[in-house]
């Protein structure tokens, strides 16, 4: 083999290799940002499917509803009101409870609460 025939040879390995380092890389670099996108995808899609339980208070009566898409099981509510019968209740998009007040003092309810992949907690004020 010539020393020109050499020379041509050992640039095209080097070029091959550099493409080949390069082509890496790219390939990881391209994975990682595939990886975040979707963990960011699940994040939004948790977000947007979640359950919101909310408690409100309108005169005399109590509203618990749940404003998530999805279902949600009481696990145990606390409040100086008696709301022992919510416990274990499952809460249907968009349903509602009332319950009627007889006390105009303030009222705390804390409410531990899950769905099929979460649990949850909140704390009312009312």
């Amino acid at each position: 083999m010539s020393f020109t025939s050499q020379m041509i040879f050992n640039i095209t390995i080097i070029f091959i290799t550099v493409t080949l380092i390069i082509g890496v890389i790219l390939g990881g670099i391209a994975l990682f940002r595939i990886a975040g996108a979707l963990k960011l995808r699940n994040r939004m899609l948790q977000q947007a499917t979640r359950p919101y339980l909310i408690c409100q208070r309108n005169r005399q009566q109590l509203l618990i509803k749940n404003l998530g898409p999805v279902p949600v099981t009481i696990d145990e509510i606390e409040s100086d009101f008696d709301l022992s019968s919510l416990n274990q209740q499952v809460i249907y998009a968009n349903q509602s409870f009332y319950y009627n007040l007889t006390k105009p003092d303030k009222l705390a309810i804390s409410v531990r609460y899950h769905d099929e992949i979460h649990d949850y907690q909140a704390d009312f004020n009312l």
